[in-house]
């Protein structure tokens, strides 16, 4: 009864997003092996109690924090697709057909991508490092086989929605490469010093794959 009441409580709630947040930090470093409750305790500079207070096993706590982890890439995620969107649909159907307009979208597109990508890599390196190792541990984790589907889906979603705007024969085929060119772009970044990320070039890789999206010769 203690616990319930306090799991609830503000310091509650404080203390558990502590820790995942202590998690999250821990699974990027280390991977989901070297995760264990001690590593978090000390990630987060808390009492080794509080934790498996909270988390009645490693099992639990790693799933939640890469729940929460995934569930944040997408929120960060969302913002920058509805700027693109709201950009697309200022053009009539009709519009979009027009090449002219096509090399225009492609350009303005390529670049909120290109810098959008560009802030996951220098500013939220942990969540593309926690989804790199999620997707790989998938293979040998069936427990979180179905968390990553999930995620699989929910991120691939704003790219079928993208490509239905210039292609209504198979879209969900170009979003699901679109989709994979660009998470190993971020992937590929994300082991380089900052200086050495540069901006322009991930434009460019974007925009070679926006304009094959929309048709348009490169």
């Amino acid at each position: 009864m203690a616990r319930t009441s306090l799991k609830k409580s503000p310091k509650g709630e404080q203390t558990r997003e502590r820790i995942l947040n202590a998690a999250i930090e821990v699974i990027a470093k280390f991977g989901i092996k070297g995760t264990t409750h001690r590593a978090v305790a000390q990630q987060a500079q808390i009492q080794l109690s509080l934790t498996t207070y909270y988390f009645v096993d490693i099992k639990q706590l790693i799933g939640e924090a890469i729940q929460l982890s995934a569930a944040r890439f997408v929120a960060d995620n969302s913002s920058q697709w509805l700027r693109g969107f709201t950009l697309v649909e200022s053009y009539t159907a009709a519009e979009r057909r027009k090449v002219s307009v096509r090399k225009l979208l492609c350009e303005q597109l390529s670049d909120i991508a290109a810098r959008h990508m560009y802030d996951n890599i220098i500013n939220r390196p942990t969540g593309l490092a926690v989804e790199q190792i999620f997707f790989t541990e998938m293979m040998f984790n069936e427990e979180l086989k179905d968390t990553a589907f999930s995620h699989i889906h929910q991120l691939k979603q704003p790219f079928i929605k993208l490509c239905r705007y210039f292609n209504q024969i198979d879209p969900s085929i170009n979003a699901e490469l679109m989709m994979i060119a660009f998470t190993r772009i971020q992937y590929m970044y994300l082991p380089l010093p900052p200086q050495s990320v540069k901006m322009s070039e991930i434009r460019m890789l974007v925009k070679r794959q926006l304009s094959w999206v929309m048709g348009l010769k490169t």
